[in-house]
């Protein structure tokens, strides 16, 4: 189980780094203000090792397999697909092997991304869908050829495309699912609940950009949390996925609503590279040492996976009633990154001294006297507009 997003990274006051543009974040501090702000996008694919225990709070490890840095010209599904597939492609790692689901947000619905990662056999990718999206029913052979019948003319391709539906005129009420389930669950705050999944299955999206979704159908599945004594929906707005992939009828219902519930894992990396690992504290003139910094974190946070069997479920004073700890610690289940990280300086005081201690060298010369270092250069903050139309110029 993979989780692919992107955060944002601010840079506003470096202006010796290149390839700064405008990045959104949220802004809750003061209201009215944009939220947006100067520095890059960071492309991150996370493996989920979350144990799915039913009524109880497991650690969120979300370990980082691939962090980059998005270029201000480059689309962001396009850019995704090709770090996955550079993961996926790579022999030494075993992803080309097993059944690959990867739960990505609402950015990553268009063409651009479905497309580039469609001749991955063993990938199976969960989108969430906005409200406002728009979808086709793809026509069987059957319709297709009425149809062909029925053009007097007989021009123009074959049709594909079936009746158009919008998700937000509230589709599932309109239209029949082919299959429906439903199971009980329950939530980390203890309330009981029932969930409702129902599947639209060959459902289809328009092509564009040159990016041709004809022969890309997908399973629409919209989820619902229902009170179980009135059946009346718990939240306002529903949830929409599209299960894209060749493999994609592998996935039960079930399935398909754990997989992408686990996909918040990555903001909690996010968060925690943030507040704990210096993920976005680093300061550097150089763009490389910044590029090199996000695989320093990618190890640092991996190394906290490995140390975890050394380190005992045990936290601050003030947090040991609080529920979660109380489960975790009662079904000795691994122990949270951060209270791995608070234990690491007993850990490697355990260890020999002999391999970390620092050999003798010499003493640099250093800059001489009369060494004039060279000014940095200095990059305006990149903008995207409008494209100009083309327009052609008259001979003389």
């Amino acid at each position: 189980m993979l989780n692919t997003d992107i955060t944002p990274l601010i840079r506003k006051h470096s202006p010796t780094l290149p390839d700064r543009g405008y990045v959104h974040v949220a802004n809750n501090k003061v209201s009215g203000n944009r939220p947006v702000d100067i520095g890059y996008d960071i492309s991150t694919v996370g493996l989920s090792v979350r144990k799915a225990l039913y009524n109880c709070a497991t650690a969120p490890w979300n370990l980082p397999l691939s962090m980059r840095r998005i270029p201000s010209d480059a689309n962001r599904g396009t850019f995704t697909a090709e770090q996955l597939n550079d993961l996926l492609n790579n022999e030494a790692l075993p992803f080309n092997k097993k059944l690959i689901v990867n739960a990505l947000d609402s950015q990553y619905g268009t063409p651009e991304y479905i497309v580039d990662v469609a001749d991955q056999f063993n990938l199976v990718s969960l989108i969430r869908m906005k409200n406002n999206r728009v979808v086709y029913d793809q026509l069987t052979l059957e319709e297709q050829e009425a149809r062909r019948l029925a053009n007097k003319d007989n021009r123009g391709t074959t049709a594909i495309y079936g009746e158009k539906h919008k998700l937000k005129e509230l589709f599932e009420e309109t239209v029949p699912a082919d299959s429906c389930q439903e199971f009980s669950i329950c939530l980390t705050s203890g309330r009981k609940c029932l969930v409702e999944v129902r599947i639209w299955e060959n459902e289809m999206i328009r092509s564009k950009r040159g990016k041709s979704m004809k022969d890309k159908p997908f399973r629409l599945v919209n989820i619902k949390l229902k009170d179980p004594q009135t059946g009346e929906a718990i939240f306002k707005k529903q949830l929409w996925l599209a299960v894209c992939g060749k493999r994609r009828m592998e996935l039960t219902g079930e399935e398909i609503f754990w997989s992408y519930r686990q996909r918040f894992d990555i903001e909690h990396f996010f968060r925690f590279g943030k507040q704990r690992l210096l993920l976005d504290k680093f300061q550097t003139p150089d763009i490389e040492h910044l590029d090199n910094w996000m695989e320093i974190v990618s190890l640092s946070y991996w190394l906290l996976w490995v140390s975890r069997k050394e380190a005992d479920v045990k936290t601050l004073k003030w947090r040991k009633y609080d529920k979660r700890f109380q489960q975790r610690q009662a079904a000795d289940l691994d122990p949270s990154p951060s209270e791995v990280q608070r234990q690491l300086s007993e850990i490697f005081l355990g260890f020999s001294e002999t391999p970390f201690l620092p050999n003798s060298t010499k003493k640099g010369k250093g800059r001489q006297q009369g060494d004039k270092q060279p000014l940095r250069a200095k990059y305006k903050v990149v903008k995207k507009g409008k494209k100009k139309k083309k327009t052609s110029k008259k001979c003389e």
